[in-house]
């Protein structure tokens, strides 16, 4: 019996496994998957964009004011997006890095892309106009005043 030696990527195989999950994944529930790769890709491959949902913390202040803080560390303030849809906050982000090393011989350049999106419903009605909004060392304030609900009136059935 001959031996044979190959020369093979060790992760090929589970990568490959990995893609035929992906498919089913989003054949069966293609709203709720989100597509995010596990193992590190073969030699040549575009590495995908990959999407954050930053951690929260949701309080109400002294004021009565609903206080949002979302950790989005790295982003400029320019580059944050907040809308208040509705009942819904959605925050959105984009954080680009480009690093380039050049040395003797040679030149290495890196990019990484990051994005960071969630959607939050809120507890109650917010004044829209009003909403304020600070990103210090990587956390991110909002602070939405809450409106007057409107009071309940008993209605007396005859």
């Amino acid at each position: 019996m001959a031996w044979r030696r190959y020369f093979r990527d060790p992760w090929e195989d589970l990568r490959r496994m990995e893609e035929w999950m992906d498919r089913m994944f989003r054949e069966t529930w293609m709203p709720y998957y989100m597509e995010r790769k596990a193992l590190p890709g073969g030699a040549g491959e575009e590495e995908p964009v990959l999407t954050v949902s930053p951690s929260i913390d949701i309080k109400e202040d002294e004021k009565g004011n609903i206080v949002v803080n979302a950790d989005i560390p790295g982003v400029e303030k320019g580059d944050i997006s907040i809308s208040v849809k509705g009942d819904m906050l959605e925050i959105s982000a984009e954080k680009k890095e480009e690093k380039e090393e050049e040395e003797a011989g040679y030149i290495r350049r890196e990019r990484r892309y990051r994005k960071f999106y969630r959607s939050i419903p809120l507890p109650a009605e917010v004044d829209r106009d009003n909403v304020e909004a600070e990103v210090k060392d990587g956390v991110l304030t909002i602070s939405m005043p809450r409106l007057k609900e409107a009071e309940v009136k008993k209605i007396e059935v005859k």
